[in-house]
């Protein structure tokens, strides 16, 4: 009704202009009583408009466009006026001559007139309130480049740990943690492809272009069903499709990074492309420090985006996308490091009106990072590797009114290398190459989204996974009754290529009902169960090039992961204040960790790859639990919001013996355990053409394990530990601002804008990590590491053309 209402008004003070032309649709001579006539809506950038109004007024009756902006009406023969209408977008009406089916497809303006109270968004303004959606947040391309940007790169890793729920270990981390779950429970697609390793320069940077993406969506419950194979969280990061009109283009240079993109079409109205590309020149800084590691080493990193669009007619579409990034670092005389990932997705969409529409699509993505040493006695390259191959089918149906159903397959087969040393020149290092690990992890899932009254809508959903471990594998029995090593090995047993080594599988029901307590509050609730099959083997916070990722097999079991939370949604003002308090608890069963000492790479100083890594691990299970307070101002000259979290997140490990128990069987604190976390996020338009932005965020310090005291021991110093994560680094927080001139475009050939920002305003030296090190005759002395200790500041200029 108020959108309804709107549309009235806007009708009444001439905001809408109204354009009548004479359309024939179909040939004179057809027969048929009951003819078709559909098309596609878009706007003026050849983006699909979804919820278009397509409204008869002589019938009385009318529908709304797909999420592909896809209409389809069914009318006999006859002349109907046919209005075409959204909120923000003028009005248009044609009159239709039909005589039999045809196809006609809209090109709508947005509105010339501007008010402050109107916001056009991807979603209702109430839909926060009003959607069963609980743990969901959305961040629009344009709030994310209006942030403060570190060296004047918008980074869309950063924005999410803005958000409520979601953490990070420091500046240098290439992960982010949801709901305590560790940075490998994190699904991140990028146009639908899995992306292991979302950052470049170990987090100083994300992966991903900002400007040929269209919105960024997190889910931290109430998950999907269409989702799977992660613990906490998914990250579905979508592409833009490349204008069908006319060419554009975009970019930015800064400091020390400079991304381009341009967009148009090949074939006008039938095949579109994107293409963009970002690279860094940051050497030139490193050689402008005076200290010689520093100087004498070198990072950069470049990465490749491309979209073809093709318009088959107004029912089908076809769509092909590729990424590719690399990232190549060395410190002084130490080893170096390169990392890459590479996605290729193919993509048919079909959509029949309202009424269905579907997915399907073919993945091939590849993730690749190498450790080498070309430049000491004994050089060597390690190599890893994991490559994904997957076929998906998502459908969805109308079903009636507001009650629709989602369903379809997936499947994928996962090759990972998880070692390959090879030894180069004259080098004493033996070659030695890891067996491969193969597993198809394939899913069935359907959800079914349901208004049973005005104020009580559920949407719930199953899940069925099943997985296979596969050949070609030797597998290595143990002694039983002692712990795993390498001495109690006594027997194997060897499988071929893709025979099924160890299976798994079971149902994950998904579940969030909304009830709502008038038009601007809600109560929702959720449940949502997850299988993990692959895991990242790490002792370090965050991802790292030299950890390694691992299946599950016949000692490693899947991680099972149960989430329960409940939240409360008021909006204010007319929906542009929206406020949430939510509460979440999760357990999870064969959380992954390691014995102490654990050598999960190598053992010892002779590079021997370890072959028996379960030999190093431990089993256990965690727990997780939290409230997360979040209110935004959407609208007006002063936009931003405020969030905290209080949270905790634990791990308990308690084996047969006491080689495989962590602190006696005691729970402790997981790696990214941060019980507070605060951010404040601030937009103010002062002035014409005038913005700045600001955001500040205070976490506690995350846990560490530090020695307590120094054993001498037959001429040995040796540090004693006592407790795993027992103590912390110091707390965390930081200021950042950026403001930003945007010059007037005269003849709108080219937009630029100048971006002046500053990164840790006041120059906190937070503590990245705290190490000892050993003085004779005292005890071990502490030292911190602090990533970005100095104020930052940057300038850098965005254009447009």
């Amino acid at each position: 009704m108020k959108r309804i209402t709107l549309i009235l008004l806007f009708i009444s003070i001439e905001m809408v202009s109204v354009a009548q032309q004479n359309i024939i649709i179909g040939k004179k001579n057809d027969t048929k009583s009951v003819n078709t006539v559909n098309g596609i809506v878009k706007d003026n950038n050849g983006e699909s408009l979804f919820g278009v109004t397509v409204y008869i007024p002589s019938l009385k009756k009318g529908i709304s466009t797909d999420i592909n902006g896809h209409y389809i009406l069914n009318l006999k023969k006859d002349t109907y006026l046919i209005q075409f209408s959204m909120i923000g977008y003028e009005t248009l009406s044609y009159k239709f001559n039909v005589r039999g089916d045809g196809e006609f497809d809209v090109r709508m303006t947005e509105s010339s007139l501007q008010l402050d109270e109107l916001t056009i968004t991807s979603e209702a303004p109430d839909h926060n309130v009003n959607s069963t959606d609980i743990g969901k947040q959305v961040l629009d391309i344009n709030t994310i480049e209006r942030l403060p940007a570190f060296v004047g790169e918008v980074d869309v890793l950063k924005s999410i740990t803005l958000l409520p729920g979601v953490s990070t270990v420091g500046e240098v981390s290439s992960g982010f943690n949801v709901r305590g779950g560790g940075s490998d429970q994190n699904l991140i697609l990028l146009g639908g492809a899995v992306l292991y390793n979302p950052s470049h320069l170990f987090g100083f940077f994300s992966a991903f272009n900002s400007e040929v993406i269209s919105d960024v969506t997190l889910y931290k419950g109430g998950i999907p069903a269409k989702y799977g194979g992660r613990g906490s969280s998914v990250l579905n990061i979508k592409y833009k499709n490349g204008d069908m009109k006319h060419w554009k283009g975009s970019g930015s240079i800064g400091l020390i990074s400079a991304k381009v993109i341009a967009e148009g079409p090949i074939v006008r109205n039938k095949l579109s492309l994107v293409v963009g590309a970002r690279t860094s020149y940051s050497d030139w800084l490193l050689k402008s420090v005076k200290d010689p590691d520093v100087k004498n080493s070198s990072a950069s990193f470049y990465d490749l985006n491309g979209r073809l669009s093709y318009s088959i007619n107004n029912k089908n579409k076809l769509s092909y996308s590729y990424y590719l990034s690399n990232d190549d670092f060395s410190f002084s005389s130490d080893n170096a490091l390169y990392w890459s990932n590479q996605n290729h997705v193919i993509e048919w969409n079909h959509s029949n009106g309202e009424l269905l529409s579907y997915d399907f699509s073919l993945i091939q993505n590849q993730y690749e990072y190498s450790i080498y040493d070309h430049k000491s006695e004994n050089q060597y390259d390690l190599d890893f590797r994991v490559d994904n191959t997957q076929i998906n089918f998502d459908s969805d149906i109308k079903l009636f009114k507001e009650n629709y159903l989602n369903a379809g397959f997936q499947s994928t087969l996962i090759d990972i290398n998880p070692g390959e040393l090879t030894s180069r020149g004259k080098s004493s290092i033996n070659d030695k190459k890891l067996q491969h690990e193969k597993a198809l992890e394939s899913a069935l899932f359907v959800d079914l989204n349901l208004k049973i009254t005005k104020s009580l809508s559920v949407s719930s959903g199953i899940r069925y996974n099943k997985y296979y471990y596969l050949g070609e594998r030797t597998i290595y029995g143990y002694e039983t009754y002692v712990p795993k090593q390498k001495e109690t090995i006594i027997d194997s047993t060897y499988y071929d290529n893709l025979k099924p080594i160890i299976e798994y599988g079971g149902f994950e029901p998904r579940i969030s009902l909304k009830w709502s307590l008038n038009n601007t509050t809600s109560i929702k609730a959720g449940y949502n169960k997850m299988y993990q099959y692959i895991h990242l083997i790490s002792n370090t916070s965050t991802i790292a090039p030299t950890d390694v990722w691992k299946l599950s097999d016949t000692y490693i079991k899947p991680e099972i992961v149960q989430q329960y939370s409940l939240g409360l949604f008021k909006n204010f003002n007319n929906n542009s204040i929206e406020t949430s308090a939510e509460v979440y608890y999760k357990n999870s069963e064969n959380v992954i960790s390691y014995k102490d000492g654990a050598e999960l790479l190598v053992e010892g100083d002779d590079m021997v790859l370890n072959e028996n890594i379960e030999t190093e691990l431990l089993s256990g299970i965690g727990k997780a639990y939290g409230l997360e307070l979040f209110i935004k101002k959407k609208t007006g000259k002063v936009t931003g919001w405020l969030s905290y979290t209080y949270s905790k997140s634990l791990i308990q490990v308690e084996g047969a013996y006491d080689v495989e128990t962590i602190n006696s069987g005691k729970w402790f604190p997981t790696n990214f355990d941060k019980p507070h976390d605060f951010t404040a996020v601030l937009v103010y338009d002062f002035a014409d053409h005038w913005s700045l932005s600001s955001n500040f965020t205070f976490s506690t310090g995350r846990p560490v394990t530090y020695p307590v005291a120094k054993i001498d021991y037959e001429g040995y110093t040796l540090a004693y530990f006592n407790e795993r994560n027992s103590l912390r680094i110091p707390n965390y927080h930081r200021l950042d601002f950026s403001i930003t001139y945007k010059s007037p475009s005269r003849k709108k050939i080219w937009g630029g804008e100048w971006v002046f920002s500053i990164y840790n305003v006041y120059g906190r030296k937070n503590a990245f990590s705290v190490f000892f090190d050993d003085v004779e005759g005292s005890p071990p002395q502490p030292y911190k590491l602090s990533v970005m200790g100095i104020p930052f500041p940057s300038l850098s200029y965005n254009f447009k053309f």
